[in-house]
């Protein structure tokens, strides 16, 4: 039997906390800050197993944030986001607007909600090989990127991860006291 005393538990400041995102990661992610998980493996997400990560790596998808930041669902969600705001047949004559530099020419001069439903192929640069790809983790169309549940919650956490305090409440103290003298 040893002497010596239980080392006492560090105040973290986040004690009384409650939130989690307990479906979005896996189990031993769970108590980490949002800033360690942004840097983390893919496969840190919950549902996103050993095949679903190797598919992510052929797409050059490597950590959260990279799925976070895949420039195929940033593109998805414009569209999908756009889609909901056409109003069919609105367009003002003399009109500019496109989104030619996102889409493959035969799709130039499609709706954005026509855009929406067609397959994910219709993003200009998502070559044959990535759409199939893309198919292995049910993704089949512009609409199904933009909703695709992985990037969402890597994007959210990436988000969080911006405003999210780090450190024990006597490191933060130090900080704000530090701040002040400044």
């Amino acid at each position: 039997m040893s002497d010596e005393p239980a080392p006492k538990k560090v105040k973290t400041g986040f004690e009384e906390h409650i939130l989690n995102i307990s479906t979005a990661i896996m189990k031993d992610a769970e108590g980490k800050h949002f800033t360690d998980l942004v840097t983390a493996d893919v496969s840190t997400m919950q549902g996103i197993g050993p095949k679903s990560a190797e598919v992510a790596a052929e797409l050059k998808i490597n950590s959260v944030e990279d799925l976070a930041t895949f420039k195929y669902f940033k593109w998805s969600r414009a569209l999908a986001t756009m889609a909901e705001a056409e109003v069919e047949g609105d367009r003002p004559e003399g009109s500019m607007m496109n989104v030619n530099k996102m889409v493959d020419k035969a799709y130039e001069t499609k709706t954005l909600k026509e855009i929406v439903e067609a397959p994910v192929a219709a993003l200009q640069g998502v070559s044959d090989a990535a759409e199939s790809l893309l198919a292995e983790l049910h993704v089949h169309t512009v609409g199904d990127l933009a909703t695709f549940k992985y990037c969402r919650y890597a994007e959210a956490i990436v988000q969080a991860a911006q405003y999210e305090d780090v450190g024990t409440d006597a490191e933060r103290k130090a900080e704000r006291a530090a701040a002040k003298l400044s």
